[in-house]
């Protein structure tokens, strides 16, 4: 891979400013597709502008829709393609704007670049506004009415903005308006051709000599683009991942994104150039070995080496995370079943990438290149966000009984450190406490009666209360199996809890996840319940977290 992109001149910022996302996200040294600039030239109200539909097999068949608007093009991704039936609405999901001369890339896209694949001018031709008189106000609005004079597609139609699944803020629908050129027999699949070339998708795929769109880039550059790859920078030591600050409430800003807090274990991916995976957690261990599903992660990566920052999550049928699914992994039935309760990896940011470390580079750019590198395969996820609102992030979020979110600014660079560029709102109160010892059984209960908590503060443990809830009879087992060979005389507490049953002292290794309704005057937890063994913090790092006033902050 070469050590920098090549954008076009101005992509990333300037006159060419609508075309950094786009820029962004591709290499011009690897890919042919054109890196363009934006057009200066202003069409007049009425004018009938051009369009364009594309098929694209890249991870999977699409088709991208593209209008012409303010010298650009502006883009939808349309998994199942246009229909020309009124009772279709298809998903269209807005994607970065693309250049104007992108409307007449047909060929192939090298493997290992962004949306890799073929590509065929499946469409294309003028069309006219129906409302309004500008695309780019008209998208601002949410609905967009047109008009389309195309070889395939005729007609009226409407681009109308929804709420996608989780609060996607890109998601829309293609509807088909009703007037002559409706017919609910036609189908897609009929008519796969290029209006172009007249060549299919599987004939460019089938023949190794086929022509691939090429730029005016000569051939000569391949020594340079073996230069660059000698000259990549080494991959850097992590000491740990960049860390939330806990603040109390949700806020909005434009100069933040937002995420849903992914609820498992935070682990960074480190894939070398021979594709060896490290999972790495905060503690320092290596969970690649625990989760057999996670060998192919590397082919989720269209380059190496690369050092990836997410989260591994469980997620449950509704496509939420299962933190009891994740430790159901962890004990020997999960180990041996891991189709029961499969890992995903949700990747968030990119530390290193593009042969060089990335962590002085704003969060924007780092989380495009991220997504730019994905190839759809093996088992990972990006964590999509949202710009600038947070307070309905949050609302979501709560609605939904997950987590939280974190809050990021969109110009911060990466630390290995807990920093107030990155904030965390909890939508329930958990957080991990020390185990400092157990307490005897009563009645027909087994193994024993409630765990002792504990924080840390000053270099001391000071005890947090006890919890003897959440437990089912596997639990109290295999918890009790762990607590057994840590057992010792002495409190590891500074002030040792009197308890109504016999206690029982461990040396404080042993880290519990706690949901609780509050903390009393007293610095104990009120209606505390057990969630799980954290397998991914260390102890002295379990402090009590005290949420900072947002607006103190952000």
């Amino acid at each position: 891979m070469p050590a920098k992109k090549t954008p076009a001149k101005g992509a990333a910022g300037g006159d060419n400013a609508p075309l950094s996302t786009y820029a962004a996200k591709r290499d011009f040294q690897r890919t042919p597709e054109p890196a363009g600039k934006t057009s200066k030239t202003k069409p007049s109200a009425g004018k009938r502008l051009r369009f364009v539909v594309q098929m694209h097999r890249a991870t999977r068949l699409h088709y991208d829709f593209r209008l012409e608007a303010d010298g650009v093009l502006k883009s939808w991704a349309i998994p199942k393609g246009p229909s020309l039936d009124t009772g279709d609405k298809r998903l269209a999901m807005h994607v970065e704007d693309h250049p104007l001369d992108y409307r007449d890339f047909e060929g192939v896209i090298p493997k290992g670049n962004y949306g890799a694949g073929e590509v065929v001018v499946w469409d294309r031709g003028t069309y006219e506004l129906l409302e309004g008189t500008s695309t780019t106000e008209q998208i601002a609005k949410g609905s967009v009415k047109f008009e389309l004079q195309g070889t395939k597609l005729k007609g009226a139609f409407a681009l109308v903005h929804i709420k996608g699944r989780g609060g996607e803020e890109n998601a829309w629908l293609l509807i088909k308006e009703r007037d002559d050129y409706t017919d609910p027999t036609w189908r897609i699949e009929d008519h796969p051709e290029s209006v172009k070339s007249g060549k299919t998708l599987a004939d460019f795929a089938k023949d190794p000599k086929a022509p691939h769109w090429i730029s005016n880039r000569p051939e000569t550059d391949a020594p340079k683009r073996a230069t660059a790859r000698r000259a990549a920078e080494p991959l850097p030591l992590i000491s740990q991942p960049m860390l939330a600050t806990a603040v109390d409430a949700p806020f909005d800003d434009p100069n933040w994104l937002f995420e849903l807090k992914w609820d498992g274990y935070r682990a960074l991916a480190r894939i070398d150039a021979k594709g060896t995976l490290e999972l790495i957690s905060r503690n320092g261990n290596d969970f690649a070995p625990k989760f057999p599903e996670l060998a192919s992660l590397p082919e989720a990566f269209s380059e190496r080496p690369v050092i990836v920052d997410g989260e591994l999550v469980v997620l449950d049928g509704d496509g939420k995370p299962s933190f009891q699914g994740l430790q159901e992994r962890l004990d020997r039935y999960g180990r041996s079943a891991p189709e029961k309760h499969p890992v995903t990896y949700v990747v968030f940011d990119l530390i290193y990438g593009n042969g060089r470390d990335l962590r002085a580079e704003p969060l924007d750019k780092r989380k495009a290149i991220l997504e730019s590198i994905l190839t759809g395969r093996g088992p990972v996820m990006l964590s999509k966000h949202v710009l600038g609102d947070g307070k309905r992030l949050f609302a979501l979020a709560r609605e939904s009984g997950l987590e939280g979110i974190i809050a990021k600014r969109r110009d911060s660079h990466y630390g290995d450190r807990r920093t107030r560029d990155w904030l965390k709102v909890k939508a329930v109160q958990r957080q991990e406490f020390v185990i400092g010892g157990w307490t005897e059984a009563r009645g027909s209960r087994k193994h024993f009666g409630a765990l002792l908590l504990g924080v840390y503060a000053g270099g001391e443990l000071l005890y947090a209360g006890s919890v003897g809830t959440g437990f089912d009879a596997k639990k109290l087992a295999a918890i009790a199996a762990r607590l057994h060979p840590l057992e010792r005389k002495t409190a590891p507490f500074s002030i040792p809890p009197k308890t109504d049953t016999k206690a029982h002292w461990v040396a404080p290794e042993l880290v519990a996840e706690i949901a609780y309704g509050e903390w009393t005057r007293d610095g104990l937890l009120r209606h505390p319940v057990f969630v799980a063994l954290r397998e991914d913090k260390p102890a002295s790092e379990v402090v009590r977290e005290v949420p900072k006033r947002t607006r103190d902050v952000a």
